[in-house]
């Protein structure tokens, strides 16, 4: 899609994760033949959402580049016509992470970081898999050429389900990790 001569769409899927989004949204606009795309923030909360939207907005304008920059609170709506899909949300938000690090700790498991492994990241999981199998069956229906970039942890039990519960075509990816 990205080869011809339209101008991809990219769409974010928890886009008010605003370090993410920045980060991402800045490689993007580093590769020439995406420096025209419409890049598409979708976000559940409207502030963090607006946030995004001028963060964008701003490199986009500083780099004085084509890209267009829209934002919405409807999912369905921000992938429509996408040519990717890089979701970045966090099912639950901070309230339900703290727990998957709390409860485990009621009963002496110890995690770091409850976002992967052991009770916290299967309690995650439980959380995230069916918003990504949701999301999925919308690409089908709006978007079926396009590749989900799955950053949403845990990133091998997120992968495996969308490969077993839907066959859509998908990358697991992390960006502290080059």
């Amino acid at each position: 899609v990205i080869w011809s001569n339209k101008m991809a769409k990219i769409t974010f899927i928890g886009a008010g994760s605003l370090v993410f989004t920045r980060q991402l949204c800045s490689d993007i606009l580093l590769a020439p033949p995406l420096q025209d795309s419409t890049i598409a923030l979708m976000d559940i909360d409207p502030r963090r959402l607006e946030q995004a939207c001028s963060i964008v907005q701003a490199m986009v304008d500083k780099r004085k580049l084509r890209a267009q920059v829209v934002a919405t609170t409807d999912r369905r709506e921000a992938v429509e016509g996408a040519d990717f899909v890089v979701t970045t949300f966090q099912q639950g938000g901070l309230d339900a992470y703290r727990l998957d690090i709390e409860i485990p700790q009621r009963y002496g498991v110890e995690q770091c970081v409850g976002d992967t492994l052991g009770p916290g990241g299967v309690f995650r999981a439980l959380r995230t898999i069916p918003v990504l199998l949701d999301l999925c069956d919308e690409l089908d229906d709006l978007a079926p050429d396009a590749l989900l970039l799955n950053y949403v942890n845990p990133m091998a039990a997120n992968c495996w389900a969308v490969a077993e519960g839907s066959g859509r075509p998908h990358v697991g990816l992390c960006h502290s990790v080059q």
